[in-house]
């Protein structure tokens, strides 16, 4: 590793000295899970998610084959979390119109008429609302609301096909599934743990009666760090001054960094001791991947030649390079805290600092898990419905 991963050798070795490694791992996989879109909100979702391909089509008029909608963001890389407060969780859509004539209109006029097309039916997803490059379903009484993109073939970018509606440059090339394609490749791979890490699971499976339709892995490491680093950073920003929310770490970017790093650890043969081994080294070598030439910060698409996701940082003085660093630095140093205490003696207000209000009440609800130790992770439904690939376009899909 090109630096030491200081941090998280000081947390595991706290840790391994208390034997509490796999305690804290069974809380916070418990606490993770809880904080996802609930089955029946799911498969609610699902259902409007299946229909709307076949609405649009209908109203646009062309034939359901050209209308291709998929998930997309953390839809399609599995990485949704709640979110704080009353807020609605995102559900990202993404749909390509195939139909002849769509790659000639101007990006304005595409847009308007998709909107249209998403119209007459506000008793279900609501009001449609335009965004910069979305059309937002507010799915009124839902536990969770739609951004759909619509995208177009036509000019070609680095390869790429599809270009969506920007309010500052007309057309912004796009390739969601490509990029969900390199994610979940990445997260296929799982880590060897040391022996000592499998035989302490082996004796604690004895005690578990693990929950049926709940048997998933519990090594899905990169999902599951994504997932408590996105629900960190809106933490730490939820009660921030608007400056700093206009410029703190966005998903993407965390998402990208966090999978460069584990993949580089994969290319390495890196060997852990356990899940929150990896999660913690991957999360302290993410900014190795912040790229920093003549000045100019990148983070690039690593499958949209060109497109540089920290292309903002180079025009504000720093302002989202320093936020970013301010967050990393913050992330760490609260699980440090977090985790120097005892699983079954942590305080509330250290369990609000790293996640949130709900963080309080889902992990409450996940320490009677703890003496089941690791593996109490299947039980908890740690990694449930993890893909091993993104999801798959056209009306089949489904949520999860």
């Amino acid at each position: 590793m090109k630096n030491p991963p200081v941090v998280t050798q000081r947390i595991l070795k706290s840790l391994t000295e208390r034997s509490e490694l796999h305690q804290w791992e069974v809380l916070i996989g418990g606490l993770l899970h809880r904080l996802e879109l609930d089955a029946e909100s799911r498969a609610d979702a699902e259902r409007a998610y299946k229909s709307l391909g076949d609405s649009i089509a209908s109203k646009l008029g062309i034939p359901r084959h050209d209308v291709i909608i998929s998930p997309q963001g953390s839809m399609a890389t599995q990485t949704t979390i709640r979110p704080r407060g009353n807020t609605n969780f995102d559900l990202d859509i993404f749909v390509e119109l195939l139909g002849p004539g769509y790659e000639r209109l101007g990006s304005e006029q595409m847009f308007s008429m998709f909107g249209k097309a998403l119209e007459g039916n506000e008793s279900v997803t609501g009001v449609p609302q335009p965004k910069r490059r979305c059309w937002r379903l507010p799915c009124p009484g839902k536990s969770y609301y739609f951004d759909v993109t619509p995208a177009v073939k036509g000019l070609t970018y680095a390869g790429q096909g599809m270009r969506v509606r920007d309010p500052d440059i007309e057309w912004a090339p796009t390739n969601p599934r490509d990029f969900a394609d390199w994610f979940c490749e990445i997260a296929k791979y799982r880590f060897q743990f040391s022996e000592p890490f499998y035989r302490s699971l082996a004796m604690d499976s004895a005690t578990i009666n693990p929950l049926p339709s709940e048997k998933i892995g519990i090594d899905d490491v990169l999902r599951r760090a994504a997932q408590l680093m996105k629900l960190h950073r809106d933490n730490m920003y939820w009660e921030a001054s608007q400056v700093d929310k206009d410029t703190m770490p966005i998903s993407i970017i965390i998402v990208t960094l966090a999978a460069q790093a584990y993949d580089d650890l994969r290319a390495q043969g890196a060997v852990f001791n356990s899940p929150l081994d990896v999660a913690l080294t991957l999360v302290e070598k993410m900014p190795e991947f912040i790229g920093c030439v003549d000045g100019e910060y990148k983070v690039l698409n690593p499958k949209l030649a060109g497109e540089n996701f920290a292309d903002k940082w180079n025009y504000d003085g720093d302002a989202r390079a320093k936020q970013f660093g301010r967050w990393h630095t913050m992330l760490l140093g609260d699980l440090e805290k977090l985790t120097h205490q005892s699983p079954d003696r942590v305080d509330e207000a250290s369990i609000r600092k790293v996640f949130g209000t709900a963080g309080v009440d889902a992990w409450n609800l996940s320490r009677p898990a703890a003496p089941a130790l690791l593996s109490g992770l299947i039980s908890s439904g740690l990694a449930t419905a993890n893909p091993k690939a993104p999801i798959n376009p056209g009306s089949s899909n489904t949520l999860g």
